[in-house]
């Protein structure tokens, strides 16, 4: 057997990258992917109106520097949006004055240079508690990290904040024009009749010959395997079962984050917006396709399970589209053409990502790591971007660089 050749499990960004890398440097590479597209948890669609939409991941960072990369490679446009993501106007809670709130990142900003590793060791909420800013700065970043981890603030560690603290000011934030699984189709075109859809896997089998993978369909043989995979399914069989105890140790300590969205078709033409509902953990948006102008839709984005139990997100989508009305009641929405995406029922995510647990600090550099004729690929391997597209791109290319150590690693990133 060609040592030289690796079958990849899951055609996301973080496999996909993996496959392609490996294969423009000679590698002999499968892919198998369960679903009936690529893309994994990127995933765009339309309306009835036209709208694009993303289901799954959507937004771009000028940071992200590996995903503006393989962006500009592929010839993919970004589009600007006229609005940020990092920049919600709080409804619902105490008055909060945009002074109030630039204040409050200023003292989150120096509460985390005082708490250093007992980031890890409180959670959000009790982070909050201790924050010098006012309540309505506190009520709305408590729901801004609730809604974004996808987990209640008392089960997250407070280096969730984080994410918070250090984003930018008065940025205009871009999207994939053509949609966040473009990347991913154009990857798969390159690769051909190497990826193979709609072949779950049934079983693994790792010995001192190579490894072996049995499909729905078929029967695949290989020196080496790649999982890139969400941390749900990582930790189910027939995977967990590859995994090192160490390292099977450290995928189960993360919490598994639970998010929706929402489509409402939009008319008229109002600004690019985004707006924040403290009392139910959620964020709206409308915003620009570019120079093409508004994007015909409200968006929406729901965080933590206690708040999709709330706004009954598992039917069908009618309590969160009330809300919206109330805290959109400006906007033109057609809510009889509303619909919503869940990923807690989807069987090959069933969540968005990944989250730490108060008191808990996985030893997550276990997961970078090359274990025999194993390489993990997946965004919450990311010691970064964990939860991101460009962390799942980072992976991909991390888990060729442990097979083949010609091949570059990621560059180094942050936040």
């Amino acid at each position: 057997m060609d040592d030289h050749s690796a079958i990849v499990v899951g055609a996301g960004f973080s496999g996909l990258v993996a496959a392609e890398t490996l294969t423009n440097a000679g590698w002999d590479v499968t892919v198998l992917e369960a679903r009936d597209r690529v893309g994994g948890r990127a995933w765009t669609d339309r309306l009835s109106n036209g709208a694009i939409i993303e289901r799954g991941a959507e937004w771009v960072e000028d940071v992200q520097v590996e995903m503006l990369a393989l962006c500009e490679r592929l010839g993919i446009p970004l589009a600007r949006t006229g609005m940020s993501y990092h920049q919600r106007l709080p409804v619902g809670g105490p008055p909060v004055t945009e002074d109030e709130l630039a204040a409050g990142r200023a003292a989150l900003r120096a509460l985390f240079a005082e708490l250093g590793d007992e980031a890890y060791d409180i959670s959000v909420a009790d982070a909050i508690e201790r924050l010098n800013a006012v309540e309505g700065a506190k009520v709305a970043f408590r729901a801004r990290i609730e809604c974004t981890s996808g987990a209640p603030a008392t089960e997250l560690a407070a280096w969730h904040l984080l994410h918070l603290a250090s984003a930018p000011e008065e940025v205009d934030s871009p999207r994939i024009a053509t949609g966040s699984d473009a990347p991913t189709r154009a990857l798969a075109q390159l690769l051909g009749d190497r990826v193979h859809l709609s072949e779950p896997v049934k079983a693994i089998t790792v010995d001192a010959s190579g490894v072996t993978v049995r499909t729905t369909r078929a029967e695949y043989r290989a020196a080496h395997v790649v999982l890139a995979l969400p941390k749900p399914i990582l930790v189910q069989e027939p995977f967990v079962s590859l995994l090192p105890p160490a390292v099977r140790e450290v995928a189960e300590t993360f919490g598994v984050s639970h998010a929706a969205k929402l489509f409402v078709p939009l008319a008229g033409d109002p600004a690019p917006s985004a707006v924040l509902d403290t009392r139910r953990d959620y964020w709206v948006w409308t915003a620009n396709q570019g120079d093409e102008g508004l994007r015909p839709v409200l968006a929406g984005f729901a965080g933590s399970k206690p708040m999709l139990d709330l706004l009954e997100v598992d039917r069908d989508g009618t309590t969160w589209a009330r809300s919206v009305a109330e805290v959109r009641p400006d906007l033109d929405l057609d809510f009889d053409n509303a619909g919503t995406q869940t990923w807690a029922d989807d069987p090959y995510a069933q969540g968005i990502y990944t989250h730490v647990r108060p008191g808990d600090r996985p030893n997550d550099e276990l997961l970078r790591q090359r274990h025999g004729r194993l390489v993990l690929a997946g965004e919450f391997t990311d010691d970064v971007w964990s939860g991101f597209m460009e962390g799942a791109i980072r992976s991909g290319q991390r888990a060729a660089h442990l097979l083949d150590a010609s091949l570059p690693a990621p560059a180094a990133g942050s936040h």
